[in-house]
C-alpha cells in the first residue's frame, strides 16, 4: 500500500510545491509578465509540477486498484 499510493501522494505533494515555487516566482517577476517569453527555467518549472501533480494523482489511482483498496 505504501509503495502503491503514498509514493504517489509525495510525488503529487512534490508537484504542488513545484507549482507554488512557480506562481511565487510569477508573482515577483517583473520585466517579463509584461509581452516577453518567459525564462525557460520557469517553463519547465511549471511543466516538470505539472507533470509530477498529475502523474502522482495517477500513481495513486493505480495503486488504489492495485492493492484493491478500490474496484469498480
Amino acid at each position: 500500500f505504501t509503495i502503491g499510493v503514498m509514493a504517489g501522494w509525495l510525488l503529487q505533494a512534490a508537484g504542488v510545491g513545484a507549482l507554488l515555487l512557480a506562481g511565487l516566482w510569477f508573482s515577483c517577476a517583473g520585466e517579463w509578465r509584461r509581452g516577453t517569453p518567459a525564462p525557460t527555467a520557469f517553463r519547465a518549472l511549471t511543466g516538470l509540477g505539472l507533470v509530477m501533480f498529475l502523474g502522482g494523482i495517477l500513481w495513486q489511482f493505480v495503486g488504489y486498484f492495485r492493492t484493491g483498496t478500490l474496484s469498480w
